[in-house]
């Protein structure tokens, strides 16, 4: 029995672990963003929406958490496009900044258009 409860035990801590040093990821409409435990900042993999058009335009809308408790902002792709003066968007990414595995949280929409 103490040897089935210590193998439990190992399994829970090795799928903690793994979820907290990039070995598991994050995953967003753009794809699969990686993790990490002390400190991330990436940017997934965007959506394109009209290939033949060039963007002069960016806009960003963000939200941020702590401790998992508290969030607020506005992170919608219409925001990001009031916020840069787009009428119609080319190109959509999200930003996320990470502290301490959660502690502080940012993400941001960014839509690049004209």
């Amino acid at each position: 029995m103490k040897r089935a409860l210590t193998l439990v035990g190992l399994m829970a801590f090795a799928a903690v672990a793994a979820g907290c040093s990039g070995v598991a990821g994050y995953t967003q409409p753009g794809g699969l963003t990686p993790t990490a435990g002390i400190y991330m900042e990436t940017t997934s993999g965007g959506i394109l929406h009209d290939n033949g058009a060039t963007p002069t335009k960016t806009g960003k809308s963000c939200g941020t958490g702590i401790l998992g408790i508290v969030a607020t902002g506005d992170t919608t792709v219409e925001t990001a496009m009031n916020n840069g003066g787009i009428k119609k968007a080319v190109y959509t990414e999200q930003s996320i900044k990470s502290i301490l595995g959660g502690f502080y949280v940012e993400l941001c929409t960014i839509v690049k258009g004209n």
